[in-house]
């Protein structure tokens, strides 16, 4: 099918997530035709480094002939396999065990989910479901970072601190709440990381202060705002800190 074809058939059928769609009718899809290593190339021929890695996603890069071997060979055997009902699979199993042996500390059971958007909504849904059974089910209130990003479902879209994101949307929600972020660039207490850092920290005291320390369910920075803060307390010589107003508030960066 020719080019020109695929850019109407694409105007006229397909919706693009994070787009201008006026924008993007005018200009017409860039159609990706092919990938080697950490470039695509489109159907004109352009080739273009893929900085993004599909969506975060493509970390290995593009062509490994021993990932489509693998691939190929779990299309045959059992192409899928739901973790509903008690069922499991060889793969899901022995993966969730060379993730629990790499990871830190005591988190030892893994939880697979479909992508960060499906991972941050499942962790609102394990927290909440923890403090139920607690038996403190007021625990409801989230505090996230602005300029944070934390997925674009309607929930992981109202943790997001970046206004395009909610515009039009009705996010975010009033148990989702913002502190300002400890990134350095431009901040407006300076540069010096030392007061970077008690200049975030306070203002998280004081969001718990103003929820109610019995309210909060969790706080919640993204992973580039969790670098910003990590490159502060390189620079300080301190550590982080989890816990505010007196009471231990969960510190959750889930990955795409």
């Amino acid at each position: 099918m020719l080019n020109n074809s695929l850019i109407e058939l694409d105007r006229a059928h397909l919706i693009h997530p994070v787009a201008s769609y006026r924008g993007h009718e005018q200009q017409g899809v860039r159609v990706l035709a092919s990938a080697k290593g950490a470039t695509v190339t489109d159907a004109s021929g352009h080739r273009l480094v893929d900085g993004f890695a599909g969506l975060w996603c493509v970390n290995a890069g593009y062509g490994h002939d021993s990932i489509v071997e693998a691939a190929a060979r779990q299309m045959r055997d059992l192409p899928y396999a739901t973790a509903y009902f008690g069922l499991g699979s060889e793969p899901a199993i022995r993966l969730a065990s060379e993730l629990a042996d790499r990871a830190p500390g005591d988190l030892k059971h893994i939880y697979f989910t479909l992508g960060g958007s499906d991972a941050i909504d499942s962790t609102i849904r394990f927290i909440r479901y923890y403090w139920i059974a607690k038996g403190q089910p007021q625990r409801d209130q989230f505090i996230s970072i602005e300029q944070g990003y934390h997925g674009s479902s309607t929930v992981g879209a109202g943790l997001t601190a970046l206004p395009n994101f909610h515009a039009g949307f009705g996010i975010p929600f009033d148990w989702q709440h913002k502190i300002p972020s400890p990134y350095p660039y431009r901040n407006p207490v300076g540069e010096d990381a030392a007061t970077i850092i008690a200049a975030s920290l306070a203002a998280l005291r004081t969001k718990v202060e103003a929820i109610g320390p019995d309210r909060v369910a969790a706080f919640m920075p993204s992973r580039s705002r969790v670098r910003a803060a990590s490159s502060c307390r390189r620079k300080a010589g301190s550590r982080p800190c989890v816990t505010s107003a007196g009471i231990s508030i969960s510190f959750l960066s889930p990955m795409r």
